[in-house]
């Protein structure tokens, strides 16, 4: 139930507010630091759930008790609304009085049944306050909140199994029902896809007979485990009975991302077990139905998805299906690409383009990263959106990236011979090659065999790939580091770096992600995002260049604010060798 958005306070008692601009409560019982450290201390250390939200309730901020009693953390919650914890057992005008509450009375406590991310419905004691601004419009809201459920005389155990899986501590069928109900739900109101994925094991009765139980039960508590490795947090994996499991995949953008799942699903099921001194293993029949394509209701997906994982058992162990044709011929096309992009390195069908990076201030080529293309002779260009995750899914990325790593750094060689050029070529690694164990020694070699001087070439990762492995992410720069190259650290901002790490981290330069450029100029948020990107790269002596710079509002947004190197369209798109060896040779006579 939304509000209407900056709700005036109601006239009450006729009591002035206290005068100045903070809306938070004075106290004259503890000096003000004492009051924000006592606040800090509770939100981190109470056991109750707390969440803040905007005037328009979207999440804003959670602490540690909200995610105890809920199952979701701020990363998954953010910028969600309140919403997604409805039980769906109060109707509309239980939600309207509770705000008529809030906006007359300044306050909202009572009981509700909410949902915890496993789909559980459990009760809490809920205390909801709106917090005014100077306007005394609403600017947050604040939900404190105790679970209730420990003070409810039942048995947990009885609970855990009518609800779970007592071998693989699984959600079960009625689970189930119960969380897929929500999704669809949650998927209609937001016109979202989401899928079901139905799951049956082959010829697991066979291990059961020669074996016993014990291996049974043994390796499908182990399956439990891999599947759930393979998935989002916001994702489900459900025991149906036997051998058979059903996985739910939230917000999905198409059904080719429930088709890399499967794939994913497929993989590690394949990998052996070892129970005792025998080796298993076993395949696995995967169905796959899509919401809304496939079905609206859940008897219809789950129906569906039935039919589908039955298709797969008929054509052969170890694969998957979608329910429908259309959606076989688009896994048939993915097919067909991963078949092309085999044959692609040997028919010399992949280009190396360049874009350039500038200074700012000098308006000088800096440097340029080097950007890998396909040029199909039947399809033209192909996007790297399309075929670098069927690289990374297959392995075919370290070939691709190897190449792609020599060819910048001997057309960068070239430069530098023929056109003096000293900028730096920037080659990212995809998460494959940087875990590959020989990475250091390809580096190596493609330096050794272009003749390029080491600290003319910089490497890129991603800030998630970096806290991946921390301890294993360390090591390996360390031994690029020491053969005299550059790091940089891509898309910075977008994923969750520990700052103790990135400290450690023997890294150059950071990169601002083009998503927080995009709308520099409009977007508060972002902007402030940047700033403090610029900020930590300063405080750290790091270089920091913005990515995706297309207008001269944000370039001089970005030098405003001490962000003096760029990339983007408004300098020039990337381009082939020949061009941007143009675009050099252009810039060269300007400085001359």
């Amino acid at each position: 139930m939304q509000t209407n958005r900056k709700q005036k306070r109601k006239k009450n008692t006729g009591k002035k507010r206290s005068s100045g601009n903070s809306p938070c409560i004075k106290t004259n019982l503890l000096p003000i630091d004492n009051v924000k450290d006592f606040a800090n201390a509770f939100f981190y250390n109470t056991t109750e759930g707390i969440l803040l939200t905007d005037s328009d309730q979207t999440i804003l901020k959670v602490n540690p008790g909200f995610t105890a009693i809920t199952g979701y953390d701020q990363e998954s919650i953010l910028g969600k609304k309140p919403s997604i914890l409805k039980s769906n057992r109060h109707d509309a005008s239980f939600y309207q009085k509770m705000f008529e509450s809030i906006n007359n009375l300044g306050k909202w406590q009572g009981e509700i049944w909410n949902r915890r991310k496993n789909g559980e419905i459990y009760l809490q004691q809920l205390s909801i306050v709106p917090i005014y601004d100077e306007k005394d419009d609403i600017c947050l809201y604040v939900g404190l909140f105790t679970d209730l459920t420990k003070s409810i005389n039942y048995s947990q155990q009885v609970h855990n199994n009518a609800y779970y899986d007592m071998l693989t501590n699984l959600p079960n069928r009625i689970l189930l029902h119960d969380r897929l109900a929500f999704m669809v739900n949650h998927a209609k109101r937001n016109k979202q896809n989401m899928a079901i994925l139905l799951m049956d094991l082959n010829r697991f009765k066979l291990i059961n007979d020669t074996l016993g139980f014990s291996a049974g039960d043994s390796l499908l508590q182990t399956i439990a485990n891999r599947l759930k490795s393979c998935l989002r947090d916001v994702d489900g994996v459900f025991r149906l009975g036997d051998d058979e499991f059903a996985i739910l995949l939230e917000e999905i953008a198409q059904p080719q991302d429930a088709a890399r799942v499967a794939k994913r699903l497929l993989a590690v099921c394949s990998l052996p077990f070892q129970f005792y001194d025998h080796e298993l293993y076993v395949t696995v029949s995967i169905g796959i139905s899509i919401f809304p394509t496939d079905g609206e209701e859940i008897e219809v997906l789950l129906k569906n998805a039935e039919a589908a994982m039955n298709r797969a058992k008929e054509l052969g162990i170890n694969n998957y299906q979608h329910y429908m044709p259309t959606m076989n011929a688009k896994a048939f096309e993915q097919l067909t690409l991963e078949h092309n992009l085999r044959k692609a390195l040997q028919k010399n069908q992949f280009l190396v383009y360049y874009q350039p990076q500038i200074d700012l201030r000098t308006q000088k080529i800096i440097g340029a990263e080097a950007l890998v293309r396909w040029q199909h002779p039947e399809l033209g260009m192909i996007s790297p959106a399309q075929f670098i995750p069927i690289a990374e899914e297959t392995g075919l990325i370290l070939p691709l990236g190897e190449w792609v790593l020599r060819t910048a750094c001997q057309q960068a060689k070239y430069w530098y011979d023929q056109l003096g050029t000293r900028f730096m070529i920037s080659v990212n690694l995809s998460s494959r090659q940087f875990q590959q164990q020989d990475l250091v020694s390809t580096v190596y070699r493609s330096l050794r065999d272009t003749q390029l001087p080491p600290e003319l070439l910089e490497l890129e990762i991603t800030e998630t790939l970096g806290m991946k492995n921390p301890e294993l992410t360390l090591k390996t720069l360390h031994e690029l580091k020491s053969m005299g190259i550059h790091i940089a650290i891509d898309d910075f901002g977008t994923g969750y770096s520990s700052l103790s790490y990135l400290k450690k981290f023997p890294i150059d330069t950071l990169k601002i992600d083009q998503s927080f450029v995009s709308d520099i100029n409009g977007d508060s948020s972002d902007g402030a995002i940047v700033v403090a990107v610029i900020a930590l790269a300063h405080s750290l002596k790091l270089k920091v260049i913005a990515e995706g710079v297309e207008t001269p509002e944000q370039a001089e947004y970005l030098l405003d604010h001490g962000c003096e190197r760029i990339q983007g369209y408004i300098f020039s798109p990337p381009v082939p060798a020949q061009d941007f060896e143009d675009i050099i040779k252009k810039n060269l006579l300007q400085d001359s």
